[in-house]
């Protein structure tokens, strides 16, 4: 049987807040053979359809596509755009869900669709309620008010927090608030595991502004999920694992990496993004002001994720650095809330790699190396 991984089906919205039709939606997907190998640079048959109310609800919308997957066994489709089977997608009444997303596949690009899968829709964007006509739409807290009356939660749209996507943002990506400087502006990166980050230019770099939390490399193959401390500890191959094994810490955390992830030719970083090597650290820590004093304006403000003092932090630069805590080469946790360590490209030796790291008791951009087995936090920046 021929598996399908879905890189995100949090779908992403194409259409302008304000268009009427055609309202689109992204959606991409990784393609595997029954031997765990990529379909690769070939035509697959797909069939995406609507469903309301439920995962096995009735389809208010079916389309058909037979988009190729490019040499990552990866496809891109814009859902609204395909063959139109049944229904009407740009005159669905988002606000009358739930609404979950199927999706049919054949990997040999016909319609003996063998691969199944089913997401639902957790929130609905502003442009498709504008495209039902609905106006006067406004947000309290996370409620979404709609012009005709009616209302609709959706997680983490707090109107504090929303301003186009762009400045008066201080939440996380995943939720959390008080991480994000309100008065930057920030960019958005989706990495190949679908998940999307904030992104910040400073200088005349551009720097994820979250940290990574991707378990699969660019090529769309797996990064190890080690969690025994052991073998963990004799390990000369990239891995990742959540701070002490708990996937809370994932948010806003993200995940921790070895230095033998970091430097995998399958890519840890998207595409035209790269793990910084000592050189672009250097350059981020010299605009600054240099490592005395970045640690400054490098770190989020406040003590919701720092400890106590949380030294001078102004994250004037919006780099917006959490402390993530480490996992020794040893397999034991420690730190979260008090240092943030994140890896760099270059090596040191044969058993250690440079890093940078911040502490909450000072404003010193700390520069040192450390042994490949340590789990650090990761940041990427744009080729």
């Amino acid at each position: 049987m021929k598996r399908i991984i879905t890189i995100y089906a949090a779908i992403l919205l194409t259409a302008s807040v304000f268009a009427q039709a055609p309202n689109k939606m992204s959606y991409q997907a990784v393609i595997r053979n029954n031997s765990n190998a990529l379909v690769t640079d070939q035509t697959v048959g797909m069939r995406i359809s609507i469903l309301q109310g439920s995962a096995s609800g009735s389809s208010v919308y079916v389309e058909t596509q037979a988009p190729i997957t490019n040499s990552n066994g990866l496809v891109s489709i814009e859902i609204g755009g395909g063959t139109v089977v049944s229904g009407n997608f740009s005159s669905i009444n988002w606000g009358n869900g739930p609404y979950f997303c199927k999706t049919e596949t054949d990997p040999n690009g016909g319609i003996s669709y063998s691969i199944t899968g089913t997401s639902q829709l957790l929130s609905v964007p502003y442009a498709l309620f504008s495209g039902n006509g609905i106006i006067g739409v406004t947000a309290t807290g996370d409620s979404l008010l709609l012009g005709n009356g009616t209302s609709i939660i959706i997680p983490g749209i707090s109107e504090a927090n929303n301003n186009g996507g762009q400045t008066g943002i201080d939440s996380h990506t995943c939720g959390a608030t008080n991480v994000h400087n309100p008065l930057q502006t920030y960019g958005t990166l989706t990495d190949q595991n679908g998940n999307v980050y904030k992104t910040i230019v400073i200088g005349n770099q551009e720097w994820m502004a979250e940290n990574l939390k991707t378990s699969i490399y660019r090529n769309g193959e797996s990064i190890s999920n080690i969690t025994d401390n052991i073998q963990w500890s004799n390990l000369t191959s990239g891995a990742w694992c959540h701070y002490n094994n708990d996937s809370l810490y994932e948010c806003p955390y993200g995940k921790l990496y070895n230095w033998y992830a970091v430097v995998d030719n399958r890519n840890l970083c998207p595409t035209n993004w790269h793990v910084p090597s000592v050189d672009d650290w250097n350059q981020l820590s010299d605009f600054l002001g240099g490592d005395p004093v970045a640690g400054s304006k490098l770190k989020s403000t406040g003590n919701s994720y720092w400890y106590s003092p949380n030294e001078g932090a102004t994250n004037e630069s919006g780099f917006s650095a959490l402390p993530g805590g480490i996992k020794y080469n040893d397999g034991q946790n420690l730190s979260v809330g008090g240092i943030g360590w994140w890896w760099s490209s270059t090596e040191q030796s044969a058993d250690a790699g440079y890093q940078r790291s911040l502490q909450h008791f000072d404003t010193i951009f700390y520069n040192a190396s450390d042994n490949k087995r340590m789990g650090y936090s990761v940041r990427c920046v744009k080729d």
